[in-house]
């Protein structure tokens, strides 16, 4: 019996149906993976600049060649962090250093202090790891500001 929602009728609307859900469901899932590698990158930059900033002040001001030894300290520590992640992915924010340098000084309530600046960033829109995806309707998959960098800064 032929009716409204026959067999005839309804041939094609299935692969219809899944080509409309697939790419909704590829760019979900795209999405999802396209975003994972960019920002365990963004957390290892964190860390390794924090920990760069924190072993910047177990290095003695008084010592022979202070600036020397302070930014081999923390290119040290910075790149043991990151060993894990190919060298060319990491890179220092001033200008090519992880380190600002020399390190500033501030006043406060007539006492100096130094900052010490660690930074390290990845030029992501030159570069992008993840190729990045073109979807009608909804854009540039994943969508990331073009450098990530992650900062420390102390204060001593």
């Amino acid at each position: 019996m032929k009716g409204i929602g026959s067999f005839q009728r309804q041939r094609g609307a299935v692969a219809i149906e899944f080509a409309g859900v697939f790419v909704l469901f590829f760019a979900v899932l795209y999405g999802l993976l396209g975003y994972c590698v960019p920002l365990l990158m963004l957390q290892a930059f964190n860390d390794a600049a924090a920990s760069g900033a924190r072993i910047a002040i177990s290095v003695n001001p008084q010592a022979p060649g202070y600036n020397t030894l302070l930014q081999t300290t923390v290119t040290t520590e910075v790149n043991r962090r990151l060993a894990w992640m190919p060298a060319s992915w990491r890179n220092g924010c001033y200008g090519g250093s992880y380190l600002e340098m020399p390190p500033p000084t501030e006043t406060i309530d007539t006492r100096v202090y130094t900052r010490i600046n660690v930074c390290v960033s990845y030029p992501y829109a030159t570069s992008p790891i993840v190729p990045l995806l073109s979807l009608p309707g909804i854009g540039t998959i994943p969508r990331l500001p073009p450098v990530l960098s992650g900062k420390a800064t102390v204060l001593f």
